[in-house]
């Protein structure tokens, strides 16, 4: 799954055994963060912003079946699915600041989980607890955590360029983590318990990375490529 753009359309795409697909658009919208597909892969959430409003979406994952899970929250950052599918955490923004809060597919109300500055959170693949970014400090932000009840959760001191994007590893101890400059990041492997790193892969120094993401095994990584393009033009002159 990802976001693309197609005219003056934003949608999210599926691409698959390499056939891509537009699974959801709309010409109000404009999609926050990237979607996020529920733990048995079946179901997919998104946050969008419409005029002065932010929605959040759950669809299937072929694009049935969408239906809008909240309205009345001003939302920032990624979603993502709680272990159990019966809820998805994303930031809220509450006396001022984005905190993350549980949301729940059967209407209940929205439950604050963590009372700092709190956005984009990735849970760990044993459910225990996410880790998510804390608030910017210039180009920078510290990487925090919080158990799923939402008590802090001890992590090493980790502090990320603005806009990296984390994901585990295989298990709950080691997450990949985009390191370097903000310009050229190389995707690098992070010990939760040493708080050691270590470059995973080298890209070659015109590659800017914006975002990645981890297959269900763990043994690749897709990642997109930022690319500034400039169209030439020619102007007949009139005689």
């Amino acid at each position: 799954m990802y976001v693309s753009w197609r005219g003056d359309r934003q949608g999210i795409w599926s691409l698959t055994h390499g056939t891509t697909r537009e699974i959801w658009t709309s010409v109000r919208s404009h999609i926050i963060g990237g979607p996020a597909i529920a733990p048995d892969g079946r179901r997919i959430a998104f946050s969008v912003e419409e005029g002065e409003k932010t929605l959040l979406y759950i669809m299937d994952q072929d694009g049935a079946h969408v239906r809008v899970l909240s309205d009345s929250l001003a939302l920032r950052g990624n979603p993502a699915w709680a272990p159990d599918g019966q809820s998805i955490v994303t930031a809220v923004v509450r006396d001022g600041e984005p905190r993350l809060t549980r949301i729940f597919l059967n209407g209940d109300s929205p439950l604050p989980l963590v009372s700092e500055h709190s956005v984009n959170p990735v849970w760990s693949p044993d459910g225990r607890f996410l880790v998510y970014s804390g608030a910017d400090v210039g180009t920078t932000f510290p990487l925090r955590a919080a158990a799923a009840d939402g008590r802090p959760y001890p992590l090493p001191s980790v502090i990320l360029s603005r806009g990296a994007r984390v994901a585990f590893f295989r298990d709950a101890q080691t997450l990949v983590i985009l390191g370097g400059e903000i310009g050229h990041q190389n995707p690098m492997l992070l010990d939760l318990r040493s708080g050691v790193r270590r470059i995973l892969a080298e890209l070659p120094a015109d590659f800017a990375v914006r975002d990645f993401d981890i297959s269900v095994a763990g043994s690749e990584i897709v990642f997109d490529r930022l690319q500034v393009n400039t169209d030439l033009a020619l102007i007949e002159r009139t005689r």
